[in-house]
């Protein structure tokens, strides 16, 4: 069992009804799933997975033709096209429109023009309304001897923001200070003030977001069709977020696809009677794709200053974990994981930007980074193995500016001693490193800054650590205390201060008795990774962490806190820093 990939994720109300005014909160009793799932193995095999047409094909073909850009001007959609006159039966190229699922002539026609070195096709964007272009991804198209022939590579828009009835001021200026927020510390505002929090991360279920009957239903009409978000879910984020929002804090928020009655938002793919956390979101038929566009829509719009203002949306938890957090059938192969991902990804993006400028959206990996640590990669997919992959889909349909969340934790994660990986060779300062940690984190911003990955701006893409916490207890071999914690969360922020390209560093904010007492090989896992300790989630105790983290961005402070957490790893702490 791969005891030290075992992760903490906050599992926000599944099913819980919240009576809103309660401002108590007692209903928000999710806190940290203690166990992975084991995945069962799937009856389905390579020869009996059902491909789809749309993402299955790997091979990039070559055109003639180019699309180098769709956008949006005014309330049109321009597409330019150029490269080597290509002749046709009617004299004529022809611009299809496609949904995500569909490839090749597949597509509605939106325009035509006479076949030319350069053309420019301009048409309505009908933003929410049945014929709206915003999620389409436009191809040329035309007659060739009689048959109709793909001319062009296929394009997406890709500067949704340009409709954006809101730019939301953004929360996250005052630093990279975040802590994973604590369902049973939503009222206790004084921890994060204390400790000057900057952002916190939480956990959104979509698949109750679409189900959960208990308090009745919001209507919301997106592209002609009416779609019912729950109010008990909604009530939660409504009181959540502006609460941050008054103190000063940025939200981020999770969105994960959990399989609920409404089957719709996950992919079929995934449909195999497989268990998991969190499934693969549907990108492959109508009814997926006009869902996830009007969540997105939906989401962008209300977390924009109506309800508060969600700064950061993380599309799903450590998706290149496959078989665990994103499952999809292993036979689909990682190139058709990532582009069905890469496609949920840009819905998102396009629906939530199109709401709110300011808005950033991000992919969500582990920390195993060139190789997935001895299991087949068709149960995991390396971290860069996956990124590559979804950069490849983004860039061959129209990159756009998504950012990188990641969970650098220790390995393994039972080992606090973050400047002292256990695994020999495990960790490393290059891009064969088997796992990127806080120790080496710049291998991800090193490879983020190379040119094929770099955002249409060419500058580089945000990076959240998103999920990050050191146990305070000694745990199966490997020896930890306060002090150990203490000077591993040093460690872990100070490398994130000193990286230009990290925006957010979010550690624990408090021990899941739950993860300090399972068992795992036959003892107690002792995972006791916040910086607040608690026997039963009533009583709060600050350990010395918690000093730690509030002082370590303190000039005043800083040097001392320093000092002590050198006296602990046996040397001077700054001089493991890879500045960025």
């Amino acid at each position: 069992m791969r005891e030290h990939r075992k992760r903490r994720i906050l599992e926000t109300v599944t099913a819980i009804l919240l009576v809103v005014t309660t401002l108590a909160l007692t209903g928000f009793t999710s806190e940290a799933k203690t166990t992975r799932k084991t995945a069962k193995k799937s009856t389905k095999t390579a020869a009996t997975v059902k491909k789809t047409t749309a993402a299955t094909t790997s091979k990039t073909a070559s055109y003639k033709l180019t699309i180098p850009a769709a956008l949006i001007t005014g309330s049109n959609v321009t597409v330019t096209v150029t490269g080597t006159v290509q002749a046709t039966d009617d004299g004529l190229y022809h611009l299809y429109a496609q949904q995500p699922y569909e490839s090749g002539i597949q597509g509605t026609e939106v325009a035509n023009a006479t076949a030319a070195q350069t053309q420019t096709f301009t048409f309505a964007l009908n933003n929410n309304s049945a014929s709206s272009m915003l999620f389409k991804k436009f191809v040329v198209v035309g007659a060739v001897g009689g048959k109709l022939t793909k001319l062009s590579n296929a394009q997406y828009i890709t500067n949704p923001e340009a409709i954006a009835a809101k730019a939301a001021a953004r929360y996250d200026g005052g630093g990279k200070k975040g802590v994973l927020l604590s369902a049973h510390l939503i009222d206790r505002t004084d921890y994060l003030t204390d400790l000057g929090i900057d952002q916190i991360t939480y956990n959104l279920p979509v698949g109750n977001l679409m189900t959960d009957p208990s308090l009745g239903f919001e209507s919301y009409t997106y592209n002609g069709k009416t779609y019912r978000f729950s109010k008990a879910i909604l009530g939660q984020y409504d009181i959540i977020v502006p609460k941050m929002n008054k103190c000063g804090i940025s939200v981020t928020l999770i969105l994960l696809n959990n399989l609920t009655s409404d089957t719709n938002l996950i992919h079929p793919q995934s449909l195999d009677g497989t268990g998991a956390n969190y499934y693969a979101f549907n990108t492959a038929n109508a009814a997926g794709t006009e869902e996830l566009e009007a969540i997105a829509s939906f989401l962008g719009k209300r977390y924009s200053g109506e309800h508060g203002t969600v700064d950061n949306w993380i599309v799903g938890n450590e998706v290149n974990a496959r078989a665990e957090w994103n499952y999809i059938n292993a036979a689909v192969g990682e190139t058709y994981a990532a582009k069905a991902y890469t496609d949920a990804v840009r819905i998102f993006y396009n629906g939530i930007l199109s709401q709110n400028a300011n808005a950033r959206v991000y992919v969500g990996i582990d920390h195993e980074w060139s190789r997935s640590d001895g299991i087949p990669a068709e149960l995991h997919y390396g971290g860069k193995s996956f990124l590559t992959s979804v950069q490849a889909a983004a860039a061959a349909e129209g990159n756009f500016n998504y950012g990188v969340a990641t969970h650098p934790y220790n390995v393994p994660l039972y080992n606090a001693l973050t400047w002292a990986p256990a695994i020999q060779n495990s960790v490393t300062d290059d891009q064969n490193s088997v796992y990127v940690t806080m120790a080496n984190i710049d291998v991800l911003t090193d490879f983020l800054c190379q040119k094929k990955n770099l955002q249409t701006d060419g500058q580089v893409r945000s990076v959240l650590c998103s999920e990050v916490g050191y146990t305070s207890l000694p745990s199966h071999s490997y020896a930890s205390d306060d002090n150990v914690q203490s000077a591993a969360l040093a460690f872990g922020m100070l490398q994130a201060m000193n990286n230009q390209y990290i925006d957010g560093f979010f550690n624990r904010e408090v021990d899941d008795p739950a993860e300090i007492v399972q068992i795992s090989d036959g003892q107690p896992d002792n995972l006791a990774m916040g910086v607040l300790s608690t026997p039963d989630w009533k009583t709060f105790t600050p350990k010395k962490a918690y000093n730690t983290y509030k002082y370590i961005d303190d000039p005043s402070q800083q040097a001392a806190i320093l000092q002590d957490a050198s006296a602990t790893i046996g040397q001077d702490i700054t001089t493991l820093i890879h500045a960025r």
